[in-house]
């Protein structure tokens, strides 16, 4: 033995030996199904630990600790042997146990294993009992809870399966698969309740799988024993109908049961199995907002058995994350021994989740399910993340026309979203495919899905208002969840695109009715960095409009919540320029000082410092604001410069500036775009003023042959007539 402290210490199992590890009296026991030699000089370890011995027999090894109090221990499997410890071992995969969850198959009670090891029979340490022990090669896990049975008693177990025997022909055997439990060889004769390992299954829930006839007596007989039982008793007895009526699936049944019952004894709710039956029925009843207290806390023996009730309520408000759609993985086994009733409600959801966003490591869990559609649609969802998309297509092919109208439409959908991706179709024909499944989606209560499909389908094409009202028109806001989620970030998506449009190749009265729907949602949108982003965009378009003040308000409120120098940079120079036209130089240089970042392009710096530029001429400071622009060598900066000469009417050495200008961004060849175009017009008019007749040549030469669009030709052409330069009453 090695590697102990007060908190932990390490058994060198090797790891060809099964293991077994349960509690017996004050005793922890963890028996190796092989006669392993160890040191026992090393085997006392700090506090706990210092009670641990070793029994080596001709076939097993019992290693026994003596517990002095209700702390529980934690086994984990490591590479050179397990590690029993006082806490939960720090790695979250490792605290993420397994469990085993028993199945009923025709032979028996399989409690499934990726390696069992051997079947030994000892005598129960603490009262001399016969103990039938199945032991674990790999970290497995164990049994939750206590099942009492005629005959026999499965006990709980951090690792492996103990079963106290009274019986002789009770038998646990090692197959293939796992351990097997049965009687003489032939299945367990019992209520239905030999397939729940754990408290919520067994007590809280008190789920038996039975045929119809046995569930519908059961109810009959829950309902007799509550109309009869005493007032003191009244509670339970209710409790156990709606547990009976759970069972049978007639889960508006329970609800009802189970509102008579705390209308009357109220205080009963704070019982942590009460609050569990209860919201377990809401989520059943797809009350999701009464289903939330699935998510906890729960107390400490139960959290284990709890994950699983709490991933099925994230799957269905769509809030997954990788730890549930992970415990939905490992426990479909548990759904699967659950009653028929419960289970067809249950196992497709969870399917459909682990498919759609569990990590690729769970979907091989898929594999193992039945072959109804609920299930093939789910493994064709996983086959498309693998890249199986042939088979994938196959299915969904074959799915499209299934009778069930949910399934169909969805198979139909994911059809035409997998052509999409694969380019075999084009944004518009994506729209109009999804635009004929609508009554199906409307049938099938999955309007919204497709209509939000339809809405990023326009996003692509960049038709961004259409987008906006497709998803104000189709796909409502909802309560949070993954379409919650994607239905904001596509609307933000799709007023970011009319903001960024602005007023550029539209009329103002567009841009203004942009403008307008852009405000209609923005404070609808929850705070976060692209919702900030869509109001920074927002207040850029309403500067571009003329309308200094609200931009100014859209960004000072924009600003805090953007990340990233480069947004909170631009953000501040659009502030800036929005004091700047309110004629407010001290706030204009306030936003550039409160969002000055270290680092950030050349480009935005530069445009920055013509804004601090124009802010000291505003302050009636042209030399700081020349220094300013001298040392600054962008477009921006140069053109203002012009400015200024233009202002003092210096027509010449603003001509000179601008054919600088003009040297490198009008190019030499090819279409002129509006920009350039207007350069042109202001060079020439700029050298027309000074009568410099070698920059109009130049000029001339320069733009020959290439057309300016409307009245910018015949101005062009009258500033640039060779050799008559303008008189003094021209200038």
């Amino acid at each position: 033995m090695s590697a102990s402290s007060q908190s932990r210490v390490l058994l060198p199992i090797p790891a060809k030996a099964g293991i077994a590890a349960f509690e017996s009296g004050d005793r922890f026991i963890i028996l190796i199904d092989n006669a392993i030699p160890m040191d026992t000089s090393a085997i006392h370890g700090d506090g706990i630990f210092a009670s641990l011995s070793v029994s080596v027999l001709p076939d097993a090894t019992v290693i026994q600790l003596r517990k002095g109090d209700t702390r529980p221990l934690y086994l984990s499997q490591q590479s050179d042997g397990w590690v029993l410890g006082l806490q939960p071992p720090v790695d979250a995969a490792q605290r993420d146990r397994r469990a085993l969850n028993p199945i009923s198959v025709p032979t028996g009670i399989l409690y499934p294993m990726r390696r069992s090891g051997r079947v030994l029979s000892i005598a129960d340490p603490s009262s001399g009992g016969r103990l039938l022990v199945g032991t674990s090669l790999l970290d497995d896990g164990g049994i939750a809870s206590m099942r009492r049975a005629p005959g026999y008693d499965v006990w709980p177990t951090s690792e492996g399966v103990v079963v106290a025997s009274r019986d002789d022909d009770v038998t646990l055997q090692a197959v293939p698969s796992g351990l097997l439990l049965n009687r003489d060889g032939h299945r367990m004769i019992d209520d239905g309740r030999a397939v729940y390992a754990n408290d919520i299954d067994l007590k809280w829930l008190a789920l038996q799988d039975l045929a119809d006839t046995g569930l519908r007596e059961r109810l009959h007989s829950s309902f007799l024993a509550a109309a009869d039982s005493s007032p003191a008793a009244r509670f339970n007895s209710r409790v156990k109908e709606a547990q009976a009526a759970f069972s049978m699936g007639a889960f508006k049944e329970t609800r009802g049961i189970l509102a008579v019952a705390l209308r009357d004894d109220p205080e009963e709710i704070g019982r942590p199995e009460i609050r569990f039956l209860s919201a377990a029925t809401a989520l059943m009843n797809d009350d999701l907002e009464e289903a939330s207290a699935l998510d906890g806390p729960w107390p400490e023996s139960q959290q284990r058995a709890a994950q699983l009730w709490r991933a099925l309520y994230l799957a269905r408000t769509e809030q997954s994350d990788a730890s549930s759609l992970h415990r939905l993985a490992l426990d479909l086994d548990r759904l699967r021994s659950y009653p028929r009733h419960v289970r067809t409600v249950l196992l497709p959801r969870a399917a459909e989740a682990i498919a759609r966003e569990a990590s690729p490591s769970d979907l091989p869990s898929l594999n193992t399910l039945p072959q109804e559609a609920d299930f093939q649609f789910a493994r064709a969802l996983a086959n498309i993340r693998i890249g199986r998309t042939d088979a994938a297509r196959r299915t969904l092919d074959r799915l499209r026309s299934d009778r069930d109208p949910v399934i169909a439409e969805k198979s139909a959908e994911r059809l035409i979203l997998l052509d999409r991706t694969q380019g075999k179709l084009t944004p518009h024909q994506a729209i109009h495919a999804l635009d004929a499944l609508i009554l199906d989606a409307r049938l099938a209560g999955r309007e919204a899905p497709v209509r939000l499909a339809q809405a990023e389908a326009f996003l692509e094409a960049g038709e961004w208002q259409s987008a906006a009202l497709m998803i104000d028109q189709g796909a409502p806001p909802d309560g949070p969840s993954a379409y919650s989620k994607r239905r904001n970030a596509d609307l933000i998506a799709a007023l970011k695109g009319l903001a960024e449009t602005g007023a550029h190749g539209q009329d103002n009265q567009q841009a203004l009715r942009n403008a307008a729907l852009i405000k209609s949602h923005i404070a609808l949108l929850p705070a976060g960095p692209d919702s900030s982003l869509l109001k920074a965009a927002y207040g850029k378009l309403l500067l571009s409009l003329g309308l200094a003040d609200d931009a100014s308000q859209a960004l000072e409120t924009a600003i805090p919540g953007l990340t990233g120098p480069e947004n909170k940079a631009e953000a501040g120079l659009a502030l800036a320029r929005a004091y700047l036209q309110l004629k407010n130089a001290a706030k204009a240089s306030a936003a550039l000082d409160a969002t000055d970042m270290p680092s950030i392009s050349p480009e935005i710096k530069a445009q920055r410092d013509v804004a601090r530029a124009e802010i000291a001429l505003v302050n009636g400071d042209k030399a700081q604001s020349l220094s300013i622009l001298k040392a600054a060598q962008s477009t921006s900066a140069k053109l203002m410069r012009v400015r200024m000469l233009e202002n003092q009417a210096d027509w010449t050495s603003a001509s000179h500036e601008l054919q600088a200008i003009a040297q490198t961004e009008l190019p030499a060849g090819g279409t002129l775009s509006d920009v350039q175009q207007d350069l042109a017009l202001r060079l020439a008019s700029d050298a027309a003023r000074a009568g410099d007749i070698a920059t109009l040549k130049w000029l001339t030469d320069r733009v020959t042959a290439r057309e300016m669009t409307g009245p910018k030709a015949r101005i062009f052409a009258l500033l640039t007539q060779s050799g008559s330069p303008t008189t003094e009453a021209q200038r």
